[in-house]
């Protein structure tokens, strides 16, 4: 029987060191969020991170690599603020916080995001049957300008309220952009959808061309009103106001078309600067993270972008959502220690011996559990939150039964851990422990002369076994 119990709880043992090693080998996982859909994919990935299966409520194994990966998130809207908080049996945590990836955008923004072109002057002035030789292109050249800068208005405003909303993917600002640009028709540009920067430098040619005819138009008709003035003999006092007039509304006009070309010009180089960032940004942000905790929260927390904030003109950076990921581990091998009640049972090991009335030495089976109070140390391989396999070592004493054996009993076996943080365990093996047998080269059914059974007996260690409930005090590791 000693024999057999041995074998079994040694074979147990190399089991679990064997389980462990295994647990302990590194894999490497990938965890999707799709800021959108609001999607998490849990993926076991290969050390080429090529997909190798679907994971459904997975228990990843310790000390392995994951992959978080945030998928159609928008770096120009939303900056992901990150806290994880890990809890073992021990508990404990710490965090750490991700940085914006538009950190430095600050620089090439400025203050004139928020530009809204201004109209050039009305065109009555030009309208009139006596109007000069250069004011039927004028009128027409200036109503071409005109519808160009608002065009570069419009554009650029939808552009930067794509880019600020969360909720829109890359091809999607992209193919908006595109599409507001081509909407209003014009000869001379090519389509947005062929090349954006193509359409962008024509749309700059196309501007300064216009203000470029614009001034000579402008120039003519100042020229032209200045030389009637001066050959002119007789001038009413009110054609002279009048041709005052014109000359100063032209020179308001020079430097209306001076100040909104610019500022449209302007408008394209931040476009064309945006659709470049735009075009290099990545909505997908992967960050990696080893597994070391029973338990992982990744707490991912949505903020307003600096880029959002700074257009906004706000200081306060508004939280857009807050999400959860969970993550759970198997493996690793934990240690605490536990009181326990035990039954502990040496079988044919221990004998009650007595002295009969003839003299004839005889003996009892003790062949019934005595309960211990035992302290143990509890060791396993992590598998679960509430339920592991592990086994036990401890230390008991007698609480009753015979009054003269004394000792300590040691106690090993396989134990089953159940409940938070495996606080209850149930446990039973090898019991090692002192029991009662005859010395002196006595045996039973011999007779003496004493009456004192104690002359012929002492306390021994000798092999037995127990069972036994234990609830956990504090851990280890």
């Amino acid at each position: 029987m000693k024999s057999k119990l041995l074998k079994t709880t040694v074979s147990f043992f190399a089991i679990v060191l064997i389980s462990t090693s295994l647990l302990q080998a590194q894999k490497h996982y990938r965890v999707e969020y799709d800021y959108q859909t609001e999607k998490v994919n849990y993926l076991l990935i290969d050390k080429t991170n090529t997909v190798i299966d679907t994971l459904e409520n997975p228990k990843l194994k310790r000390n392995s690599q994951v992959e978080l990966k945030l998928q159609n998130v928008n770096p120009f809207a939303v900056q992901v603020k990150t806290d994880v908080k890990e809890e073992d049996l021990i508990s404990k945590g710490q965090g750490f916080n991700f940085s914006s990836l538009l950190g430095g955008l600050n620089s090439f923004t400025g203050d004139q995001l928020n530009l809204n072109t201004s109209n050039l002057p009305e065109t009555g002035m030009f309208k009139s049957e006596g109007a000069s030789r250069g004011s039927a292109n004028a009128s027409s050249s200036f109503e071409d300008l005109n519808n160009t800068l608002t065009n570069v208005s419009a554009l650029k405003t939808t552009f930067i309220s794509n880019l600020l909303n969360p909720n829109l993917d890359k091809e999607q600002i992209i193919e908006n952009l595109v599409n507001t640009a081509d909407a209003e028709q014009d000869v001379r540009l090519p389509s947005a959808k062929d090349n954006f920067y193509r359409y962008i430098t024509k749309v700059e040619k196309s501007i300064k061309d216009s203000k470029a005819e614009l001034e000579s138009n402008i120039d003519i008709m100042s020229k032209d009103i200045e030389s009637n003035i001066a050959t002119e003999q007789t001038v009413s006092r009110g054609e002279l106001v009048s041709r005052n007039i014109a000359l100063n509304n032209l020179q308001r006009l020079m430097n209306d078309l001076n100040s909104s070309t610019n500022q449209s010009l302007q408008s394209l180089n931040e476009l064309k600067s945006l659709y470049t960032l735009l075009e290099a940004s990545n909505f997908e942000q992967t960050y990696d993270y080893e597994i070391s905790a029973d338990k992982v929260d990744i707490e991912l927390k949505f903020v307003q972008s600096e880029f959002s904030t700074q257009i906004e003109n706000d200081d306060e950076a508004n939280t857009l959502k807050t999400r959860h990921i969970k993550l759970y581990s198997k493996g690793g091998f934990k240690i605490n220690t536990s009181v326990a009640f035990t039954l502990n049972n040496f079988g044919d090991n221990s004998q009650d011996f007595f002295i009969d009335q003839n003299g004839v030495i005889g003996a009892d089976q003790n062949d019934y559990f005595v309960p211990n109070l035992s302290t143990m140390i509890n060791f396993y391989p992590f598998i679960g939150e509430n339920f592991n396999i592990g086994g036990s070592f401890g230390l008991s004493i007698p609480i009753s039964g015979d009054d003269q054996i004394n000792g300590v009993n040691f106690l090993f076996g396989p134990s089953l851990f159940f409940g938070s943080k495996s606080r209850l365990s149930l446990s039973g093996g090898l019991a090692y422990g002192p029991v009662r047998q005859l010395t002196n080269g006595a045996n039973i059914g011999d007779t003496t002369s004493f009456n004192d059974i104690d002359s012929f007996t002492k306390n021994v260690y000798d092999f037995g076994y127990y069972f036994g409930i234990s609830f956990s005090l504090f851990d280890l590791n």
